[in-house]
């Protein structure tokens, strides 16, 4: 079995290809690191920006008495948790290869995503509940409280949501904890919206009704978040087979290719593993035949570690 190239195989993400290839391997190794710099830095304030809202909340409102301020206070500690999970999985992620560990520890950041989409689906069922529980069984509202709650929140989530942006968004990890942060941005402003409602004309239906309508965009992101991490842990071709079969034959360089495994640790590290069939006289040229597929793959693909079974006739 060969690699796809005669130093090693690629074992790290590969940078995207929106330049020339004149980026080597190194450069897209330390644009990697850059990328993972700035998500970590990115992580971290926004970590720190919504623990001290969240300790505030909760001092606040056990002083005050306020349900509310408390009730958000402990819903932003489920959004700490979500940040803290997302930076802890790039520490992680960033651990050398061992003989154990063969590909690293990339795919830490797809448990955490996979994670905090179930913390989402968690809030949808609790949202969903308490607005059936509302419309059932209203309950009085303090307007004043829940709209200083709402600013506060809205504040919050917009900064962190902003900051988050600056990361590396195509990562699954750093899209979980931003779904997190959008769910509760808009939440804030359905309750802005619902408390000037209630304001100007008692319809407090309209609180369970916005309620319910979040819960459903929430739930298009966790439902979105589930399955991408799913799609990697249960290792899903990350690319359409028969295209890549296609490409590989049309160049005329093999016979047939088959038996093809293609999987992805993490986000634009992708493993092919494949029998191809070559002329017993094209035997002596092997490697230079696997040398031009991985390039094939490579570029097309984004596939950069590729390991490959000579069958010959």
């Amino acid at each position: 079995m060969t690699c796809n190239h005669s130093s090693g195989c690629i074992h790290e993400p590969l940078r995207d290809f929106n330049h020339e290839h004149e980026h080597h391997h190194e450069h897209e190794h330390h644009h990697e690191h850059d990328f993972r710099h700035t998500d970590k830095k990115v992580l971290k304030i926004s970590l720190i920006i919504t623990a001290i809202a969240m300790v505030a909340e909760i001092i606040y409102g056990y002083v005050s008495g306020s349900l509310a301020l408390l009730s958000d206070g402990v819903h932003m500690l489920t959004h700490s948790f979500s940040l803290a999970i997302s930076l802890f999985a790039i520490f992680i992620a960033q651990k050398e290869l061992n003989d154990s560990k063969t590909f690293g520890y990339y795919r830490s950041e797809v448990i955490a995503a996979f994670i905090n989409a179930l913390t989402l689906g968690v809030s949808v069922i609790w949202i969903v509940y308490e607005a059936i529980k509302r419309i059932f069984v209203p309950e009085a509202i303090d307007i004043k409280t829940m709209m200083v709650v709402a600013i506060i929140g809205l504040v919050v989530n917009a900064i962190t949501g902003y900051l988050l942006q600056k990361g590396d968004m195509e990562n699954v990890n750093i899209k979980s904890s931003f779904a997190h942060m959008m769910s509760d941005l808009l939440s804030s402003v359905a309750i802005i919206i619902g408390g000037i409602i209630i304001h100007f004309t008692n319809f407090y239906l309209i609180d369970a009704l916005l309620a319910l309508m979040i819960a459903v965009v929430i739930a298009k992101w966790a439902w979105g978040l589930l399955k991408d991490s799913l799609d990697v842990l249960l290792e899903a071709s990350p690319v359409d087979l028969n295209l890549v079969k296609s490409k590989i034959l049309k160049s005329g360089l093999v016979l047939d290719i088959h038996d093809i495994h293609i999987t992805e640790i993490t986000r634009n590290m992708y493993v092919l593993t494949a029998h191809i069939l070559i002329e017993r006289s094209n035997l002596a040229n092997f490697k230079e035949i696997v040398d031009e597929i991985s390039e094939i793959l490579e570029h097309e693909f984004k596939i950069g570690h590729v390991t490959l079974q000579p069958e010959w006739k």
